[in-house]
């Protein structure tokens, strides 16, 4: 087996570790598995893009990974203290604009062309989900209004960014990328919907959180990877 089979391998087993751990409600497995999520994923996606060491997307995107290790941190230590909720978002929010300066440069190239109706398609389809989701969050949001209503505009960029790589990288990378991305807006909105609508109480909310931001995260690396590889 290769080291890089082995280091996804090894992803998923922290995965699936990291959701038992959340279903059951029991920290100690999640605070041995969930940190080191980020940590497998990034030497992963390291070693697997060595030959495009001074690209500037791999270096957004490795940086992203960096940011994302530190979100999972701090939310870790959510329940303990409300200030860690906003520590993970800001360190989300700045792991979502890497993607964009990721996604953005991986456009700026002249080969295809772009397709105008899609981008002006995904740019209508996701404001109109950050105003309806907004509108319904907004009553609750309270003292979390502007960290929310900034980490709403930075996902949904992050959404759109991703889509307008359409005719500007391989089919493959793009739908693997997409696809990434999609899940990780699913992934935000459950956390946004459970927390501030259901305070906490959606059924089974934690672990659809987990499952669709891991999947989310390989995903958009393995689309990377696939990128990188075809320069």
């Amino acid at each position: 087996m290769s080291r890089s089979n082995a280091l996804i391998i090894v992803y998923f087993l922290l995965a699936i570790a990291e959701i038992v751990g959340t279903h059951i409600d029991y920290l100690p497995l999640i605070f041995a598995t969930k940190p080191l999520l980020m940590v497998t994923l990034f030497v992963w996606f390291y070693l697997q893009t060595k030959e495009s060491a001074n690209n500037k997307f791999r270096k957004y995107l490795l940086l992203s990974i960096v940011f994302a290790f530190g979100g999972d941190t701090f939310l870790m230590f959510f329940p303990f203290n409300e200030i860690f909720f906003l520590l993970g978002l800001g360190s989300f929010l700045i792991g979502q604009l890497f993607y964009v300066f990721a996604f953005s440069n991986s456009t700026a190239t002249p080969k295809g062309s772009f397709n105008k109706p899609m981008r002006a398609m995904l740019l209508i389809v996701f404001l109109s989900y950050y105003a309806i989701l907004m509108y319904a969050l907004f009553p609750y949001l309270e003292d979390f209004l502007i960290p929310v209503l900034v980490y709403g505009v930075a996902v949904c960029a992050m959404g759109v960014s991703s889509g307008w790589r359409l005719n500007k990288v391989s089919i493959e990378s793009f739908m693997l990328v997409f696809i990434g991305a999609m899940l990780f807006v699913l992934s935000d909105t459950i956390i946004a919907v459970n927390q501030f609508l259901y305070k906490g109480n959606l059924l089974n909310a934690q672990v659809f959180i987990m499952i669709t931001y891991v999947l989310a995260q390989y995903l958009i690396a393995k689309g990377s990877v696939k990128y990188l590889k075809e320069l």
